[in-house]
């Protein structure tokens, strides 16, 4: 029997026997794969021994499914990624489909009140928002159910992308004749909120009078972004084509190849603050290896009191820039 799991970690494919010793679940049985959205639970489960296939990919696997197993919950996701995936499973038509519901009963029949009218009706749900830092062009992002601030933008996300997009426009010599290549690294980029923002504002301060401002962005500027989410990267992918901007986008848990150490000029990132900063801790060790000596690393949260002790690990100054609200912690790599 072919199984396809969607929604399941690593920590769900095991339970305690009788001495409490953990094994693998005693349903996991025939050929079975499980579907991640994070290349990090996709890892988890790999290395878990539990004999179960893992796929990360920002849409469900196409095949002839004996049987489909859905876990999903307030808690677990969000409603409208709920929905999503519930209708990309009914268009797989397994021959049997199976609902682990983590939540209430009044919850769990919400969710499907809202299919079972017309459950054959395809709905899409991408969203297209604005964005603009000052003085920048009003970019039109595409996000997906599954990315960071699916369908707005994040208050954050757009301090940091103001306060970066402001300083290298203060700090870089545009009106030079020879104007050299500038590397930006954009981790945890979601759709590409801080990436592009950053680009495309540098890329009209080195327009030359008399040109085409609409035109696509100058190879003087490397934009790479790198996000752990599939959807994300297809989300960034997408805008990266459809706003002309060139960009480097990678799936990744750990941040940048080793080939890439030492070769960017800015580090952005606005790390997710659960897990006592140890998501945090990778983007802060990234950031120091792939800055060049003299690169500048930014990064952004709601209180510098958590963060500021991570990235002082790194960097040993760290200059707190307030903005919306929020800390933007700037840091120069010695």
């Amino acid at each position: 029997m072919k199984t396809l799991l969607v929604g399941y970690k690593a920590q769900d494919l095991f339970e305690a026997d009788r001495r409490g010793e953990r094994r693998p679940a005693s349903w996991l049985e025939g050929d079975i794969t499980c579907h991640t959205l994070d290349i990090y639970h996709c890892h988890a489960i790999e290395n878990s021994s539990c004999g179960v296939k893992a796929v990360c990919s920002p849409h469900l696997p196409k095949d002839d499914w004996d049987l489909v197993k859905f876990k999903t919950g307030p808690k677990l996701m969000s409603g409208e990624l709920s929905l999503d995936l519930l209708q990309e499973i009914h268009l797989l038509h397994p021959r049997r489909f199976e609902l682990e519901f983590v939540g209430r009963e009044r919850d769990r029949n919400d969710l499907l009140a809202k299919i079972k009218d017309d459950p054959d009706r395809v709905r899409d749900f991408s969203a297209v928002w604005p964005a603009s830092v000052p003085g920048g062009q009003k970019l039109m992002l595409t996000s997906f159910p599954g990315c960071f601030c699916h369908r707005r933008v994040d208050d954050g996300g757009l301090a940091l992308a103001e306060v970066v997009a402001r300083e290298l426009s203060d700090s870089t010599p545009f009106n030079s004749s020879a104007l050299k290549p500038f590397s930006i690294l954009d981790m945890g980029c979601g759709c590409g909120l801080v990436g592009f923002l950053v680009a495309s504002s540098l890329s009209s301060s080195r327009q030359a009078p008399g040109t085409n401002a609409a035109a696509p962005h100058e190879s003087t500027i490397r934009l790479v972004m790198v996000d752990s989410h599939a959807r994300a990267v297809e989300a960034a992918s997408l805008n990266a084509e459809k706003l002309g901007i060139p960009a480097e986008v990678i799936l990744s848990d750990n941040g940048t190849p080793a080939q890439m150490d030492c070769s960017f000029d800015v580090f952005v990132g606005n790390p997710p603050y659960y897990s006592d900063y140890r998501i945090a801790d990778i983007f802060l060790e990234t950031a120091q290896r792939a800055l060049k000596p003299g690169g500048v690393c930014y990064t952004v949260c709601k209180n510098a009191d958590g963060l500021e002790p991570v990235q002082r690990r790194y960097f040993p100054e760290v200059e707190i820039i307030r903005r919306r609200g929020y800390a933007v912690l700037k840091s120069v790599k010695n």
